[in-house]
């Protein structure tokens, strides 16, 4: 829920998954944003050379380990994240979607 820069919760979301998928058994069905958490799949985003590019790190992320990564199309829509500016392998979808991964899967963590 949190965007990918000004708060911490988008960084720590990833880096909680980098870890599980990299040093467990677990597997991650899906990766939803939603609220300001839509801000992480704007492919416009472009930070300071110094400074960590979590929009791209979510991308390398879904390519190596072949994840979802879902943005609520309304929450979207409402903070201007459109199809044309949508990053690679972010997709828009409803909360449809959230909710079939939330009966389909064992834990829902949220950040």
């Amino acid at each position: 829920m949190g965007p990918a820069y000004g708060t911490q919760s988008a960084y720590c979301a990833y880096q909680f998954a980098q870890a599980l998928l990299s040093s467990s058994s677990h597997m991650i069905k899906n990766i939803f944003f939603y609220a300001d958490g839509v801000y992480n799949g704007n492919s416009y985003t472009d930070p300071a050379n110094d400074e960590f590019n979590l929009v791209s790190a979510w991308q390398e992320l879904a390519k190596t380990h072949n994840l979802t990564l879902t943005i609520c199309v309304a929450a979207a829509q409402r903070r201007g994240v459109i199809k044309n500016n949508l990053a690679d392998y972010f997709q828009l979808t409803g909360l449809g979607e959230l909710s079939e991964s939330i009966a389909t899967t064992d834990r829902t963590i949220q950040f």
